[in-house]
């Protein structure tokens, strides 16, 4: 499979993603970069989450395809769903580990600023906490209301990563699977 359209895939399956969780008001960019690198955590979650597009679509072109049954857009959404398990179960549990390491697990999933050595806040790192999303121009993310009642930051706040993420994720797979299965039913 040529690789621009992998990455052509690869794009409108993050455009989706992203979009996705912007109208259920999920800013999921800004929470895996909050542990990179708390003064610029949009910018580090946007490139973590490009890297892995590509990778996952990839992937999926290569490999992971093949293995899975069914039609292109079926094979898909099996692949979304499996990275919907692990964006809702694994990558928490491996970010609080990380950031239980670093000492900073308050501020990637509790969205509460961490003291210094001398019991004082420190507001630096009090920015890392995860906002809503942003607006774009006068658009408020529309259906904000059905996760706002939700956490879905908190390492155990899985319940309130349950509809936005297999939704995002399932429709991230469809994309992939859509535009990457076609031409892999008998390649090896």
């Amino acid at each position: 499979m040529p690789l621009p359209r992998i990455i052509a895939a690869a794009i409108g399956a993050m455009v989706m993603l992203l979009a996705t969780l912007w109208v259920l008001d999920v800013n999921y960019a800004a929470w895996l970069g909050a542990w990179l690198a708390p003064d610029t955590q949009y910018a580090s979650g946007l490139g973590v989450l490009i890297i892995f597009g590509f990778v996952a679509a990839w992937l999926y072109a290569r490999h992971i395809g093949n293995w899975l049954p069914g039609a292109g857009p079926l094979r898909g959404l099996l692949f979304g769903a499996v990275l919907a398990v692990c964006a809702i179960w694994i990558l928490p549990a491996v970010l609080n580990g990380f950031a239980g390491i670093v000492g900073n697990t308050q501020i990637v999933f509790q969205g509460r600023g961490i003291f210094d050595q001398q019991e004082r806040f420190d507001d630096k790192m009090a920015r890392t906490r995860v906002e809503p999303c942003p607006p774009i121009g006068d658009l408020k993310p529309p259906l904000a209301d059905l996760t706002k009642d939700h956490e879905w930051a908190p390492a155990d706040a899985w319940v309130g990563r349950l509809l936005p993420f297999s939704v995002g994720f399932l429709l991230y797979g469809l994309v992939i699977g859509t535009f990457l299965s076609d031409d892999q039913r008998g390649k090896s």
